[in-house]
């Protein structure tokens, strides 16, 4: 009975992965691309991207954002027929030395994020502006991103649709049927040896 039971367990396990996998396949992830990866002060980059949503279909534009998803914007662009982007943005002209976030947001309709979203790259700033205290972190015209020292690498949570967290739990879960499915085959296997009495 136990080895039995055992095998149900793992044949849901095995069930549990496939459909792990297929929400993960589902779940498209933009991506974010930057180049040149390291630049200074003010110096022109381009960014590009795979797998945003249509304008046509309701989706907003897409946002070059620095450090954080609600950090300055650096640019906009429009995603063309494939999802792709591409956009020449600068580098903020007080950054100080140090590796920064740039992300690429949009949202939809209803203005939540866009599933998938959003796409992050790294920059990294080779010659920082002057760390005097009168410098302000993005110039006396751009806003300030909230939270942080300007030269930390800020992370930020992936966007509402995102299938990090389901996937996760998922695995845990399959893992954890695989196991006891496991543990209940090997003590069915022991439990039906015959014992080698004297």
């Amino acid at each position: 009975m136990q080895r039995r039971l055992g095998i149900l367990f793992i044949a849901c396990a095995a069930i549990l992965v496939a459909a792990v996998s297929t929400a993960w396949a589902c779940g498209v992830l933009a991506t974010l691309k930057v180049g040149p990866r390291a630049a200074s002060p003010g110096q022109t980059v381009t960014v590009t991207g795979k797998n945003y949503g249509q304008v046509s279909a309701g989706n907003s534009e897409v946002s070059i954002r620095w450090k954080s998803r609600t950090g300055a914007v650096l640019g906009t662009t429009v995603p063309d027929a494939r999802g792709s982007i591409r956009a020449t943005v600068q580098v903020p002209q007080n950054a100080r030395r140090g590796s920064y976030v740039v992300m690429a947001t949009q949202t939809t309709a209803s203005g939540a994020p866009k599933s998938g979203t959003p796409g992050r790259t790294t920059v990294r700033v080779k010659k920082g502006a002057a760390q005097g205290a009168a410098a302000a972190p993005w110039g006396s015209a751009g806003p300030t991103a909230p939270g942080g020292s300007e030269a930390s690498l800020a992370l930020d949570a992936g966007g509402s649709g995102s299938p990090t967290v389901p996937t996760l739990l998922g695995i845990v879960l399959s893992l954890a049927l695989l196991g006891t499915g496991l543990t209940l085959v090997a003590r069915g296997r022991a439990a039906s040896r015959p014992s080698l009495g004297a």
